[in-house]
């Protein structure tokens, strides 16, 4: 979770720069060939700074497209670890029967799996199924360092309480009008992932309790 605190004390002072200057050694958002179409600038350009969201489909950011499962668990370990030391994550066994171990997101499936924040459904991980933004929320709020377990973010009643604690934290600031329970945009993600990333980590005194 550390590493979280780093990777946002670096978004902060590229949010900074970018206030004043355009940051030479970083990413720049502005080159992205649909960056017009951006409704989260702020956002968008920090985290693609950051290093923490990439481009698809060439040079495009595609801010509208949904979100996919493997997109969301490759953000995360950007989130938690930076980009550097997340693009060193691999497997030499495929994590779930549709995701092989060369496969370009396997690492970060694999760790985001190991770590709690998403599972798979009878022995598949879906990777490019489309992601709601409660699930995603989710996935921020244990990256956060919320226990699944002991806040009941798993089960039947995961939904709600995610909800509930994606608010109380204001991961949905900037975005009031989105349905949570709806997919996620791409852009949506990185205002979500921002958010998430200005908010404080959390700690039990007694792991595994309440």
């Amino acid at each position: 979770m550390k590493n979280l605190k780093k990777v946002l004390s670096l978004v902060l002072a590229l949010a900074m720069a970018l206030s004043l200057m355009t940051v030479a050694f970083a990413a720049d958002a502005n080159d992205f060939a649909d960056y017009d179409k951006v409704e989260y600038n702020e956002a968008v350009d920090v985290l693609v700074a950051a290093g923490v969201f990439n481009g698809k489909d060439g040079n495009k950011f595609a801010p509208n497209d949904t979100l996919t499962r493997e997109e969301a668990a490759k953000i995360i370990t950007y989130m938690m670890m930076g980009q550097k030391e997340a693009d060193k994550l691999t497997t030499t066994v495929a994590p779930y029967a549709d995701v092989a171990a060369g496969r370009w997101s396997a690492g970060s499936i694999a760790y985001c799996t190991n770590e709690g924040i998403l599972t798979g459904y009878n022995g598949k991980f879906n990777p490019t199924g489309k992601l709601t933004g409660l699930a995603f929320a989710k996935m921020c709020l244990v990256a956060m360092g919320y226990d699944a377990k002991i806040e009941k973010l798993e089960g039947n009643s995961w939904a709600i309480n995610s909800a509930t604690l994606a608010i109380n934290n204001d991961l949905d600031d900037g975005m009031e009008n989105v349905s949570l329970s709806k997919v996620l945009t791409r852009e949506q993600a990185a205002l979500m992932a921002l958010n998430a990333m200005q908010t404080t980590m959390v700690y039990y005194a007694q792991p595994g309790t309440e």
